[in-house]
């Protein structure tokens, strides 16, 4: 009984911890913008979504925009098993900052927006298709 009652603390206390980080994380955004590699990006923002990442290409599509709106990635740190043939696919929410025009950007230039990670919030892998 009191080793139930110390793991429900110590979850809670993870919890807490973890809800103040992910709240810090938000509340600390840089509303100017920036240049990267050239490219003019807004300020940043937290975006959250679903990314796709195989040996040939990888895509993020936001929640709510549709499958003709996705975005290139940049920022994204492998883990292992990215690329290793097979396709790998997460669900993410990070701070980052958008390009502001549109244009080519990723692979063969198919994407009109690319997105830059600032700070990963978090990631998990989802199963299936």
């Amino acid at each position: 009984m009191r080793v139930l009652l110390i793991a429900a603390l110590a979850a809670a206390l993870i919890g807490l911890v973890l809800t103040c980080g992910l709240a810090l994380a938000e509340d600390a955004l840089d509303a100017a913008p920036m240049t990267w590699r050239g490219v003019q990006l807004g300020g940043e923002q937290v975006f959250e979504g679903d990314f796709t990442t195989n040996f040939e290409t990888s895509v993020f599509r936001p929640d709510g925009a549709t499958k003709a709106e996705p975005l290139w990635l940049a920022g994204w740190e492998d883990r292992p098993g990215d690329n290793g043939g097979l396709t790998r696919r997460y669900h993410i929410r990070f701070v980052g900052r958008r390009t502001v025009e549109s244009g080519r950007y990723g692979g063969l230039g198919v994407y009109r927006h690319e997105v830059l990670i600032t700070r990963l919030i978090s990631a998990r892998v989802l199963i299936g298709p």
